[in-house]
C-alpha cells in the first residue's frame, strides 16, 4: 500500500531546534510504501520501503541523505530502524542503490548517523516492483537476453 507518492521538498531554513535537510532548498521525488500489507502474514524486519529520487530542483539530497532521511521519518512518523531506503538513479543505465544508516552519536535528542550505499538486491528489486515502474524496468535490465 503507498503511504505517499509526491514531491517531498524543504526550505533550507532552520525550525526552532530542527535543522533543515540541506542548508540551501531543494526537493526530492518520494514513495512510501508499507510493504507488510501486501504480505500481512509474514512478519518484515523492514516492513516500510522509501524510494527517493533527485528532482532536479535545488539542492541535491544524495550527500545529504542522513538528513533527508529523518525528516522524512519524523514528517511521516516512520522509524529509521523499519525502513529499507532506496535511492533511484535514472541513468542511463538505470540503478538503485539501498542506504544503511549506523548511529554514530546523539547530541540533545539529535541522532547523527554514518551512511553506507550498496547495489540493490534482485530479491529487494522483486519485493517492490508492484509499487515501482524503475525496479520493473532494472529487474528488465537484469534479464539475459535470448
Amino acid at each position: 500500500m503507498i503511504i505517499f507518492d509526491g514531491k517531498y521538498s524543504w526550505t533550507g531554513i532552520k525550525t526552532g531546534r530542527i535543522h533543515p535537510v540541506n542548508w540551501w532548498a531543494g526537493a526530492y521525488w518520494l514513495k512510501i510504501v508499507d510493504l507488510s500489507r501486501a504480505k500481512p502474514e509474514v512478519r518484515m524486519l523492514k516492513p516500510i520501503a522509501v524510494i527517493v529520487w533527485d528532482t532536479g530542483e535545488g539542492a541535491s539530497a544524495t550527500n545529504y541523505a542522513s538528513e533527508l532521511v529523518k525528516s522524512v521519518c519524523r514528517d511521516f512518523k516512520l522509524s529509521i530502524d523499519k525502513i529499507i531506503w532506496i535511492e533511484y538513479h535514472p541513468g542511463p543505465p538505470p540503478s538503485m542503490e539501498v542506504a544503511k544508516f549506523k548511529p554514530v552519536t546523539s547530541i540533545n535528542n539529535d541522532t547523527f548517523y554514518q551512511t553506507s550505499w550498496r547495489e540493490i538486491r534482485t530479491e529487494e528489486l522483486k519485493m517492490i516492483q508492484a509499487w515501482s515502474p524503475e525496479a520493473q524496468v532494472i529487474l528488465k535490465n537484469l534479464e539475459p537476453s535470448p
